[in-house]
């Protein structure tokens, strides 16, 4: 019987249309993202799209979307029979209990598995289009996709089947049961993003996290590229013992299912009976009132009384709904979680102000809602017919609009409710901690009004789509469509918010600048959207269901006769407004302004370089003096800009051309005029221009230019309002408005399968190390040293700032005007900043310190400063003078985080230090460590400035870095150092896998940031500890000496590679210095156990045995492995290394030892009992894997 069950039901799920709907939809989706260049799903860099780590994190996602799918097979099974009244049949036969719940669940979950079939079938299928670029693809080999669905997927399916299988069974409601499937996942987005972001958690998701995304992450977290197409991680372990925990907890659900389960029909509460009993005793207390003549009915002016007793009755429906109150939980604890956890720098939360908690708030209701108004859609719509009480009501004169509006409002209300238990989460988290200046106007203005709108136009879709519907399966079905349309069609080429349903542009919100930033463009685009809605909300009117027959042909055949009624003159209105309201935005867009798709930037920029990037080697002329005026019109979002530029031919040759160009397209060249040129050619679409010289520039000799120039949105932007020149807080650098001399490949583009697309050469590499030529550029742009003399000129309330010497500043009527002059050589690398600014001061051994800052961002304006004061004292004492007498930190909005050094400034977005919450004595005091890096900036870049080849970076970013961690290290002592190494390094690990070209070795590095930043804070921390602080110190300070401010030939890695070298005091400290710098080198260093006697003497014997092996890898992450020989610390504490709480006085004993490749025993002897014992406890090598380093002792 067990068998018939299950083979019935089947059938009748491979008949059932969500088994087809669900098959289309998951296969176009995952055909889509394999067949699409511009979706990519666990590849990326030099990992293949179809590669087995790709293949597995495929299927592990959509199993995830595919969970409500997997619900409507298996709930169905049960409360299918109790809502169509075949139950009590059911249990009228001598059916067994175990047959009839576990043949039912066996067929709906084996046609859940026959549907997830499409998904390895689309990524095959896909990977087999021949448009892709082959570079992309690897060979496909059923193992890969036999892993990942086998391992991953059908036990996923499994336990979802389970869960929700039981679920249903208990409730016997399908309305429960999807409640349950938003509870749990919401649940698990929050489990993800907590998880994720705290790294000590990773053992622990890696067990509880249900569909093995987090096991099969850490297992692959540090795999290379290389790796990743060919390997799968072996099933045991961790990864064994997550899918066991989860397919045992399947079995758990399907016991529980089977003990819960009943044939006996579901009886009323007792709850339930007592409000029956209450309703029946008030009612028939009630006395009828009697009379003699009916009152004559006036449907005709009964409309607004029927809105109002309709909207009432379906708002009382969803307040009185569990359901509702559910999904304000689920919202609460969603926005909850999602904010209390968000927004983490170094692992230090920043402060929670109100402008920084509401775009994450945005961020984190992007897919919840959809799934409310998928959901209540269907319900609402549907509930009527479900509960065979449609065609009683049909029969009545009630028009169809006053059971579309009502719906339309309870599903709004519902999304709008979830939307404010979404701020009272936010204020509940503020003053949790401690901030109480909640900013309740802001949180309606910038979030609630404009979300709510949002809402609204979400709510008429889902009653529209419902509306027209065959069963609100399909509905569901349909807006599935629309989620994934949402994520999908922007990168397929389908930008434009004009064709994207309810696409209201993107609203930054700044507490600098406010929400002046796609404000007003997301109103307009509400008043479009908001009329097309009105266009849904009538069709859905005069479409509404109505009697027996549900068909929709005959419902379009009677809408021209519908139409002739007020709700077709509506419908006009609403059409007029769209189109006056879309004309308007078109015209902005796509007239006044320029709109470009991605393709189109590309197209361009892929035409620029093949045009001109020949001109890169070409002989120029070098700056060497910068006269600016520069004009900010703030409310119009409008800069101009004059200025003369002096330069010199110290090519040693003749020049016959001057080359010209703003590489900027929001700039706009006014005029150019060149001293004793002719213009010889204007491209005006690449702002790119070439002048003659009359008579050939001859060595030595000088010359100017003039231009004006000006940047000013002045229509809407369909990829959003510009963030560099706005009303309050502009931040331009000298880039965007001044010409550059000579071409440059900054800005082209990078992406290998991109430029394959254009026929560009798949990689644009920098000049190799040994190319002695590419001395003759910097790595900045080839930026020359100038000197400068800057006027700006802004409204009267805000400060302009530019590199200089403040030498005038003044208010002339509604214009404040400063001057900024630079006697001493600056690279022409810098930055104009405007906004309303508190200055605080400090003047620290002849140089004023300044911070320009929000009025209400002062909480760690001290801690910079004092971070200033300490770096300038280290730099000043080891690498040499400091050239200003003035250093300035900027904020600027906080559209991007990230901190920058030019000349002397150091802009400063507002979300990272500013605002940043160093509170907890164990968070990373990441303010002094990122103001430390930019004043090292000031040597490392302006002061010596690097060529532009293989190795740049490391003179520049890898330098300040290594002086942040020279300042962090005296600050907060040796032994707290580990947690800053600790996160570089699992940064750099972690990243190798996501290489688009190859790893290089530290001084062969291309720009690669998690090589000069993460890797080189690293290795050079190891090496200055090896080679000792000073004598780095002193060689770094020659060297110094020896390029500051020279132009060519610049400095390059081998100079410094060769000043390592130099220290080197013998063999192993030379083999030291070249695995670290000219290798990629990986060690394993494990501490296998430790254990602790106690000697006669009462002293303590720790006896700790250490695996360590040494592995080179080439770019693509191949491993070969290497002799070990060299000396590590090797230590026993009497607290765990890295926690906030360690100190001096917890090391016992610490000390370098010989290590060599395998296992090895060494013995420390200490007075007091350790409780911890490692190899590198401090993380100072390069060890793939960091974690068991330490060991404790039992």
């Amino acid at each position: 019987m067990f068998a018939k069950i299950a083979l019935f039901e089947l059938r009748y799920q491979l008949r059932n249309p969500v088994f087809w709907v669900a098959t289309v939809i998951f296969f176009l989706l995952t055909y889509g993202a394999m067949a699409s260049d511009d979706i990519t799903i666990g590849g990326g860099g030099n990992v293949n799209a179809n590669s087995p780590v790709a293949i597995v994190t495929t299927h592990m996602i959509l199993t995830l979307f595919f969970m409500f799918v997997t619900t409507a097979f298996v709930a169905n099974v049960i409360v299918r029979d109790e809502e169509s009244g075949f139950g009590p049949l059911i249990r009228s036969t001598q059916v067994s209990k175990f047959s009839y719940l576990f043949g039912r669940f066996t067929g709906a979950f084996v046609a859940a598995a026959c549907a997830f079939l499409v998904v390895p079938l689309g990524i095959w299928i896909g990977s087999l289009m021949p448009w892709l670029d082959p570079e992309t693809i690897g060979p496909n080999r059923f193992s890969y996709y036999a892993f990942a669905y086998f391992v991953f997927a059908l036990p996923s399916i499994f336990m979802v089947s389970a869960l929700f299988f039981a679920v249903a069974t208990i409730t016997r409601s399908m309305m429960y049961t999807y409640v349950a499937v938003v509870l749990f996942l919401v649940l698990y987005i929050v489990l993800n993003s907590v998880m994720s972001s705290q790294p000590e958690y990773r053992d622990l998701a890696s067990y509880i996290e249900p569909f093995g995304l987090a096991a099969f992450g850490n297992a692959t977290r540090y795999w290379t590229a290389a790796e990743s197409n060919t390997l799968i991680p072996p099933i045991d372990g961790v990864l064994l013992a997550n899918r066991a925990i989860w397919l045992g907890f399947s079995a758990l659900m399907l016991a529980l299912a089977y003990w819960r389960f009943s044939f006996a029909s579901k009886s009323i509460s007792a709850r339930k009976a007592r409000k029956a009993d209450r309703k029946q005793a008030k009612l028939a207390a009630k006395e009828p009132r009697l009379v003699d003549t009916l009152p004559q009915p006036t449907p005709e002016r009964a409309g607004w009384a029927r809105l109002v007793a309709r909207t009432r009755f379906e708002m009382g429906q969803v307040l009185r709904s569990p359901a509702f109150f559910v999904l304000l939980l689920i919202g609460l604890f969603n926005a909850f979680a999602g904010l209390f956890f968000g927004n983490e720098i170094y692992g230090t939360p920043a402060r929670p102000l109100t402008f920084a908690l509401i775009e994450p708030l945005m961020g984190t209701f992007a897919l919840i809602p959809i799934i409310i108004a998928i959901y209540y859609g269907g319900e609402l719509v549907w509930r009527d017919r479900e509960r065979k009480f449609n065609e009683i009501i049909d029969s009545t004169s009630v028009p169809g609009w006053s059971y579309m509006v009502p719906k339309t409002i309870a599903v709004a209300f519902v999304l709008i409710a979830t939307l404010l238990i979404s701020v009272v989460a936010a204020m509940l988290i503020q003053a949790f901690r401690g901030y109480t200046d909640f900013e309740i106007g802001k949180y309606l203005a910038w979030y609630v009004l404009p979300m709510s709108v949002d809402m609204v136009l979400l709510a008429i879709l889902s009653i529209f789509i419902q509306a027209l519907s065959p069963n609100k399966f399909v509905g569901w079905g349909i807006m599935v469509i629309y989620l994934i349309g949402t994520i999908v069609l922007s990168s397929l080429g389908f930008e434009h918010p004009l064709y994207l349903y309810g696409s209201t542009g993107t609203m930054r919100v700044s507490d600098i600048n406010g929400a002046n930033v796609g404000w007003s463009t997301g109103w307009w685009l509400r008043l479009y959207w908001g009329a097309i809605a009105l266009v849904l909300a009538v069709l859905a009117h005069l479409l509404w269901r109505r009697g027996a027959d549900g068909a929709l042909l005959p419902r379009l055949r009677q809408l021209p006769r519908r139409l002739a009624s007020p709700s077709g003159a509506i419908l006009a209105c609403a059409l007029a407004v769209a189109a006056l309201s879309g004309g308007w935005i078109f015209y902005q867009m796509n007239v006044v302004d320029e709109y470009r798709t991605q393709d189109d930037v590309e197209a361009q920029l892929a035409a620029y370089e093949k045009k001109y990037l020949k001109y890169e080697n070409l002989p120029q002329p070098t700056a060497t003096d910068m006269k600016l005026a520069v004009d900010l019109y703030p409310e119009e979002t409008r800069m101009e800009a004059r200025g003369t530029i002096a330069f010199v031919n110290n090519t040693g040759k003749p020049l016959e051309q001057l080359h010209l160009r703003i590489a900027d397209s929001d700039a706009e060249i006014r005029s150019i005029e060149v001293e004793g040129a002719t213009l010889d050619m204007d491209d005006e679409e690449n702002k790119y221009r070439i002048y003659r010289f009359d008579q050939p520039l001859a060595p030595g000799a000088t010359g100017t230019f003039t231009f004006a120039t000006r940047r000013w949105q002045q229509g809407m932007r369909a990829s959003g309002d510009d963030t560099r020149l706005v009303r309050n807080g502009t931040f331009l650098s000298n880039s965007e408005f001044v010409p550059q001399i000579g071409m440059s490949r900054s800005g082209l583009l990078s992406d290998r399968a991109t430029r394959r697309k254009y026929d560009l050469p798949a990689e644009l590499r920098q000049a190799k190390l040994e190319d002695e030529s590419a001395r003759n550029r910097n790595y900045v742009g080839n930026s020359p040293w100038v000197t400068s003399d800057i006027t700006v000129s802004t409204v009267a309330g805000q400060t302009p700032v530019a590199p200089g010497d403040r030498v005038s500043d003044e208010v002339r009527g509604d214009r404040r005007v400063a001057r900024f002059v630079s006697k001493q050589p600056i690279l022409a690398f810098f930055s104009i900043q405007s906004a309303d600014y508190e200055v605080t001061r400090r003047v620290h051994n002849g140089t004023t310190l300044e911070i320009y800052h929000h009025p209400n961002h002062d909480f760690n304006v001290e801690r910079m400063l004092d971070a200033m004061e300490v770096s300038l004292d280290y730099y000043e004492a080891n690498f040499g003078p400091y050239q200003f007498d003035y250093a300035r930190i900027i904020e600027f909005p906080g559209y991007a985080s990230f901190a920058q050094a030019f000349a002397g400034t150091i802009p400063y977005s507002e979300d990272m230090g500013f605002i940043a919450d160093n509170g907890d004595a164990e968070s990373i005091d990441y303010v002094t460590y990122v103001t430390a890096h930019e004043l090292g900036h000031q040597y490392w870049a302006h002061q010596l400035i690097s060529s532009d080849q293989q190795g740049g970076t490391m003179l520049v970013e890898t330098m300040a870095q290594y002086s942040a961690l020279m300042v962090m290290k005296h600050l907060y002592g040796e032994d707290n150092i580990r947690r800053f190494l600790k996160y570089e390094l699992d940064n750099y690990l972690a990243a190798r896998g996501s290489e688009a070209i190859e790893e290089l070795p530290l001084e062969r590095v291309e720009d690669q940031g998690y090589i000069h930043y993460r890797k080189g804070a690293v290795v050079t921390y190891l090496l200055q500890d090896r080679l000792g602080e000073d004598r780095v110190n002193t060689m770094l300070s020659g060297l110094l000496d020896r390029y500051k401010f020279k132009g060519p030939p610049y400095a390059n890695a081998n100079d410094l590679v060769g000043g390592y070298l130099s220290l080197a005091r013998n063999k192993q400290e030379r083999d030291l210095v070249t695995d670290l710098l000219q290798r990629i080198t990986l060690y394993d260093l494990k501490a296998d156990e430790a254990k602790v006697t106690k000697r006669a003497d009462g002293k303590f014997e720790t006896e700790i045995t250490v695996d360590a092996e040494k592995f080179y890898a080439d770019g693509q992450g191949q491993e070969r492995k290497a002799l070990l020989s060299d000396e590590i610390e090797v230590g026993v504490f009497a607290q765990k290394p890295g926690l906030g709480a360690f100190e001096r006085k917890d090391v016992l004993a610490l000390r370098r030892y010989p290590v060599h490749s395998g296992s090895q025993t060494i013995r420390i002897v200490t007075d007091t009992r350790p409780s911890f014992a490692g190899i590198d406890p401090y993380n100072k090598y390069i060890d793939r894997n960091s974690d068991d380093n330490i060991v404790a002792i039992d």
